[in-house]
């Protein structure tokens, strides 16, 4: 008897779920293709190239929404079987809404898993895989994004970039200028930035390479002429909500070593960490919504409530990040605070239907 009322439950929940996601998503390709359209016909970049890109983003897309599919898979799910007085018949015949409840989550475990899987294992490189099929066919001088940094040539002299942050500033960046297969210069510096027109480097170190002869030269800044411009920088560049979890944790690792500024990986990691148990509340606080009022259930109404639910709770998870790096909140508090509102006002309305 268990079983079939936890396989007739969890069917639901995952139709409800997946239908959700297929309305999300094929929203988010739409608008992600014609977002490409434009670039179509420069270079090498085709009409498939653009659908190729697009589909690469889906994993990804899935993971950022698998947290309100969930709210409202369920909600949609549960509503649907209201709306049907299956759950009355279900009370009535004895099943508490505890037993209902360990159903629901029994469902969200096996879902919470499938999106981890594809978050932190398949959209990443993906991802990846995308932003360098895109710039390979925009333009051919960039050559390698990968866990190394960012790899570019330019004419005679090999380009490598650490790291690239979100505004586009360039840090830990190695020149390698060759000459008839010789290294001729080698520039090293700490950071380098874009004023609109052109790059220029600072804190540098730059080795001369003559017969029998080495010259080493400190500068404070130096202008950069390349080939690399601001957009295609943003466009190889990984942001740290892209990075897996292992990732995270040894890219803060190495940041921390070099006495950089971590915090905002940290958060990120920390939110990334938290993110199974943030989906398991949102699954808990589907339920009462819909027991709530399981006689007069409007599943329009439920998935209204459930989307700007989702929609507060993701600006609450901004605003608690971005003020916690402000005032200097560990972000491993901050990260979790969101969630923990939640959980306070799904307990909240547990109690109102008991």
């Amino acid at each position: 008897m268990n079983n079939i009322l936890d396989r007739y439950i969890g069917q639901s929940i995952i139709s409800g779920v997946f239908i959700v996601l297929l309305i999300f998503i094929a929203l988010y390709e739409l608008f992600a293709f014609v977002g490409e359209t434009g670039k179509i016909g420069r270079a090498d970049y085709t009409v498939w190239t653009a659908i190729q890109y697009s589909l690469l983003l889906v994993p990804q897309h899935i993971y950022e929404m698998f947290p309100l599919s969930l709210l409202l898979g369920t909600m949609l799910g549960l509503g649907w079987l209201a709306n049907h007085n299956e759950l009355v018949v279900i009370r009535m015949a004895g099943v508490s809404l505890l037993r209902i409840v360990f159903s629901v989550m029994k469902t969200a475990l096996l879902l919470i898993f499938l999106a981890m899987v594809i978050g932190e294992g398949i959209a990443p490189p993906l991802y990846q895989y995308a932003g360098e099929l895109r710039v390979k066919a925009l333009q051919q001088h960039i050559n390698l994004n990968t866990a190394y940094g960012l790899w570019a040539r330019d004419g005679n002299v090999y380009i490598n970039v650490n790291r690239v942050e979100n505004n586009g500033r360039l840090v830990g960046i190695t020149l390698y200028e060759f000459e008839q297969e010789q290294l001729k210069r080698l520039i090293e510096a700490r950071k380098a930035t874009y004023d609109g027109k052109q790059w220029y480097l600072h804190k540098v170190k730059e080795t001369i390479y003559s017969t029998g002869n080495i010259r080493i030269e400190e500068k404070e800044a130096m202008p950069w002429k390349t080939l690399l411009d601001l957009d295609m920088v943003k466009i190889v560049a990984l942001p740290p909500e892209l990075l897996s979890i292992w990732r995270l944790k040894g890219y803060i690792r190495y940041l921390k070593n070099n006495e950089l500024n971590y915090d905002y990986y940290e958060l990120i990691y920390w939110t990334k960490l938290y993110l199974p148990l943030t989906m398991f509340t949102m699954v808990l606080l589907a339920i009462p919504f819909v027991f709530g009022s399981v006689r007069q259930v409007s599943i329009g109404k439920q998935v209204m409530l459930g989307f700007l639910l989702g929609i507060t709770f993701y600006m609450l998870n901004r605003l608690s990040g971005q003020m916690g790096l402000i005032y200097g909140i560990p972000p491993a508090i901050s990260a979790l605070l969101p969630t923990l509102v939640v959980i306070s006002f799904t307990l909240w309305r547990y109690r109102k239907i008991r």
